[in-house]
């Protein structure tokens, strides 16, 4: 009897110390999976980005894939957005298998380590993506960097844009209300890095007799970022600046002039409006 409750007590206590084996087994073994090692897995396209927040225990896999994106809509302040979708997965002998479910439709992929970034390929697609490790804070860091893409994209949009309206700008003319004098800036190049090369016409009803008409034209350079605009020439043998702002687009600017104590409003013209207007200044000064 004794002999029996003996092995009885052992066959316990075996069975204790093997689930306890079995146990810390598979803890060091969930410990050892490279999901279970970084906080998310990170992988941004065109200024969406992507992650896994992933956790393994016993060859199976839950978590979250998120998608985040900067979204602008007109007449709408800028944010944010954020989806979350529900994961499972289990291990397999490639590396593992998540489904994610995308408001029911399941999605489902392959995904497996190549040292330490994890690559992702949708079941039926050729192409795989990479996911960089990540702790907290380095998640953090990308997130910002996408509002700062957007920003940035956003920008370089706007330059292009208003670049591409400033090309089909034949030039920009300004007269005074009592017609002494008229001004003509016409932009030769403007470079998308700001750069402006130009001339300004003057042309002057002077009053005289003798010369009632003259025009003197001025080399400019200038730069711009589509928003301020500043020109440099040589008036007198001194170096002269000319500043001001660009109004909505390329449409016009006001810009200071030398002889004026205020900034004078520029618009644009067609080569037509401009020599129109030429020839009746001239003609009308001429007319003394």
């Amino acid at each position: 009897m004794k002999k029996l409750k003996y092995w009885g007590v052992a066959a316990v206590i075996g069975l204790l110390i093997g689930v306890a084996f079995w146990w810390a087994t598979s803890e060091v073994k969930d410990r050892k999976d490279p999901l279970n090692k970084s906080d998310a897995f990170v992988y941004s396209d065109n200024g969406i980005l992507y992650w896994f927040e992933l956790t393994s225990r016993k060859g199976k896999v839950e978590g979250k894939l998120h998608q985040q994106k900067f979204i602008e809509e007109i007449g709408k302040a800028p944010f944010m957005e954020e989806k979350k979708f529900p994961l499972t997965g289990e291990t397999t002998e490639k590396g593992y298998e998540f489904k994610v479910n995308n408001g029911g439709e399941i999605m489902s992929f392959d995904a497996w380590f190549s040292g330490p970034h994890l690559l992702v390929q949708k079941q039926g697609e050729k192409d795989n993506k990479l996911y960089n490790p990540v702790d907290q804070e380095e998640l953090d860091e990308y997130v910002k960097s996408i509002q700062f893409y957007h920003s940035e994209e956003k920008e370089k949009n706007r330059i292009k844009k208003f670049f591409s309206e400033l090309d089909s700008v034949y030039g920009y003319l300004y007269s005074t209300e009592n017609g002494s004098f008229q001004l003509f800036l016409k932009i030769d190049e403007a470079l998308l890095q700001g750069e402006l090369t130009g001339s300004l016409l003057l042309m002057n009803d002077t009053g005289n007799k003798n010369n009632p008409y003259e025009e003197t034209r001025y080399v400019l350079n200038g730069i711009t970022d589509g928003q301020m605009v500043r020109f440099f020439t040589i008036v007198d043998g001194k170096e002269t600046r000319l500043t001001g702002n660009f109004y909505e687009a390329a449409t016009g600017f006001d810009l200071t002039f030398w002889t004026a104590n205020q900034k004078l409003p520029f618009h644009a013209v067609t080569e037509e409006e401009f020599k129109r207007s030429y020839e009746e200044f001239k003609t009308k000064a001429q007319s003394f």
